[in-house]
């Protein structure tokens, strides 16, 4: 095998070919940030070049490819609306879904757990660095050509005898000055741009006699609590299909792949149940919609009525969170180092209670953040395996009108949600709009662990049912649509509303239209 044969065989592996993909997005997002070096540019051309010569050469899924995308996207929607690096987390995610969706399941192959959480988590790191010097240089990223800076001001740094630098619209520039010497810290004029280097004049000083112009005013920044509060969101019910999708193995579309023996049991029912018909599959899943709602019922009924109750209430929530958090830190384990020894299992019960009891006592949104992920990622990758896609569509549907009911109609589910915060039961995400959250009273967007669990079931159900990862995809974006009209909501009404109408509402929607995709594209 020659040199040029063995190139193209290591461009071929899918983990080289994801990384190069991945760093060429990063690059080019580099490069639309800091324009005019060329170094960005040229890495990332050169990056995504030998990429597409291992995609051609590799069965890729559509369905990944197009996450791939809205992980880009998200990437540079952080540069222009600065949510302060949620955006930019939100398109790390998508990023690392796009990989575990980029080879089509029964193909044999698939990118390695590892690669996925490395570049995942550095895709994340870049985000916020991006966002902190973004936030620290006071200015967005050019919108349009340097021509735009034709007539602008700025400030020359150096002396310009004939060239030198100048600050305008918060960048560095090189300038040439189109006549006599300009000395450093004079205010200058943009004349013309000629590649990368402007020509400028000196500004005059205005006369003491003469009246003194107004100064100029920028405008004031947007308030970014809208970004923020879309990029959270989005990187929250990312995040945990990202960690339910590691820990389940699902996309990989392998049934010999290490699993928890939970799931390959929640898997078989699911088979026997699919076996029925629809009609039956989905009146299946009303008895446990019913449960719910009436568990909801029964726990606003003893907060307003028997105060006592409170804190056996509390205690029952508690084990129940750390009875999943165990279960996830062992589905997790399981999926990435094979079933675990007996003795690992204390730890790990040990490990998920003493977390639930640290945060009881000094809690902390990022402990918060943490444990909803853990809880709400194993309960949907379980849920997804117990279920078919029609028994969770019936589901969703009878929870919608529920959620409304009770957040519209009999307020109890406020109740409920002031209860968890007050008595510091870990039942939502609390999301700091302002981000790094260092003022007091800063506002917080909350999202109820459920509005993250019950839509993602689908995700997962979809996934693991259907052929091809586009019913699977479409319902993953069909939740991030519904949640972005659900921001839009919460902006403009600044009160509490029903999250499952909007984000299962999405799910249900993206469901069918990838199932038309399935059938069109197959």
């Amino acid at each position: 095998m020659d040199l040029l044969q063995q190139l193209w065989a290591w461009l071929a592996d899918p983990n080289v070919a994801y990384l190069l993909l991945v760093g060429g997005i990063l690059a080019a997002v580099a490069a639309w940030s800091i324009p005019g070096t060329g170094l960005g540019e040229g890495l990332a051309v050169l990056m995504l070049g030998l990429a597409l010569i291992g995609l051609l050469r590799l069965p890729i899924s559509a369905a990944g490819l197009l996450l791939i995308l809205l992980g880009a996207l998200l990437f540079l929607s952080e540069l222009y609306f600065q949510s302060g690096g949620y955006l930019g987390l939100s398109g790390a995610l998508a990023l690392g879904l796009g990989g575990m969706f980029l080879l089509p399941p029964g193909t044999g192959q698939q990118i390695a757990p590892v690669i996925l959480i490395g570049t995942t988590l550095t895709a994340a790191a870049a985000s916020f660095g991006l966002a902190f010097l973004v936030r620290e240089l006071g200015h967005r990223p050019p919108l349009q050509t340097p021509e735009r800076l034709i007539g602008a001001e700025g400030l020359a740094q150096t002396d310009l005898d004939p060239e030198g630098t100048v600050w305008v619209q918060g960048e560095t520039w090189t300038a040439r000055a189109a006549e006599g010497r300009i000395a450093a810290g004079e205010r200058v004029r943009v004349l013309a741009v000629q590649g990368l280097r402007l020509r400028v004049t000196r500004v005059e000083l205005p006369s003491p006699s003469s009246p003194t112009p107004a100064p100029e005013v920028s405008p004031p920044p947007s308030d970014p609590a809208g970004p923020a509060a879309l990029g959270g969101g989005m990187a929250l019910l990312l995040a945990v299909h990202w960690l339910g999708f590691l820990a389940s193995g699902l996309p990989s579309g392998d049934p010999s792949l290490r699993t928890d023996p939970s799931l390959t049991i929640a898997r078989q029912l699911s088979e026997e149940l699919a076996a029925r018909p629809v009609g039956e599959q989905m009146i299946s899943t009303i008895p446990t919609a019913l449960g719910w709602i009436a568990l909801g019922l029964l726990l606003a009924f003893l907060l307003v009525r028997l105060r006592g109750s409170q804190r056996i209430l509390k205690a029952l929530v508690l084990g129940m969170l750390g009875f999943i958090l165990f279960f996830s830190l062992r589905l997790l384990l399981v999926s990435l180092m094979g079933p675990p020894p007996t003795w690992i299992l204390p730890l790990l019960a040990g490990l998920a209670f003493g977390l639930v009891l640290w945060w009881h006592h000094r809690p902390g949104w990022v402990a918060l953040t943490l444990m909803g992920l853990l809880v709400c990622s194993a309960a949907a990758a379980y849920l997804g395996h117990l279920w078919t896609p029609m028994a969770t569509a019936a589901l969703l549907s009878v929870m919608m009108l529920y959620d409304a009911l009770a957040v519209y109609v009999s307020g109890h589910m406020q109740r409920l949600a002031e209860w968890a915060i007050r008595e510091r039961i870990p039942l939502m995400f609390l999301i700091p709009l302002h981000f790094p959250p260092s003022r007091s009273g800063s506002p917080t967007l909350m999202l109820g662990f459920g509005d993250a669990v019950l839509p993602a079931i689908l995700t997962f159900s979809a996934l693991r049912i259907h052929p091809t990862p586009w019913p699977a995809v479409g319902t993953l974006i069909g939740i991030l649509l519904g949640y972005a009209v659900l921001v839009r909501r919460f902006l403009a009404k600044g009160k509490s509303h029903a999250g499952l109408p909007f984000l299962a509402g999405g799910a249900l929607s993206g469901y069918g239209l990838g199932n038309l995709l399935e059938q069109a594209f197959g």
